[in-house]
């Protein structure tokens, strides 16, 4: 009965933390809708095709992570299991290194460890340490879209 109560809070910690990364990405990457235009703004250009192609990779990261999500609500290892794998292995691709310093490489390290962590926990079927992980692998993502997102800004990119 404990367990399943734990599970069960560490899986509602889950929702409102996917929730919140959901609406982190939503509102940075889609325009208001029901904000009139300014008048004297201009017409936003095509994003470049590097951007276009970071976005969807980015969503990749997004679908793998609801499987883990749906994994570890039905506590079914498999599903964790694949969205881990994804996550380990998009993590591992060249494009996921969208900077070179040393703050970045470490975000980036941090969340490789993290992934590499839920992974051996559904492997194990493990859901209470696998639920927690995928809670600190999330918070490694949205702790470092933060931190590029800052350094976008500072640079005077949006």
């Amino acid at each position: 009965m404990w367990k399943t109560r734990r599970v069960v809070m560490t899986l509602g910690m889950l929702g409102i933390v996917t929730a919140v990364s959901i609406w982190e990405v939503g509102s940075a990457t889609s325009q208001d809708k029901t904000s009139p235009p300014k008048a004297d703004s201009k017409k936003k250009a095509p994003e470049a095709p590097q951007n276009v192609e970071l976005t969807n990779f980015m969503r990749k990261k997004l679908e793998a992570s609801a499987e883990i999500l749906e994994g570890l609500t039905a506590e079914d290892s498999k599903l964790i299991i694949k969205g881990a794998r994804a996550l380990v292995e998009m993590s591992n691709a060249e494009k996921w290194k969208v900077r070179n310093d040393v703050m970045y490489r470490q975000f980036s390290g941090e969340f490789q460890r993290s992934a590499q962590s839920l992974l051996e926990a559904a492997e194990k079927e493990n859901y209470d340490a696998a639920a927690l992980k995928w809670i600190d692998t999330t918070m490694k993502c949205l702790e470092c879209h933060k931190f590029v997102r800052g350094m976008r800004l500072a640079r005077g990119n949006s």
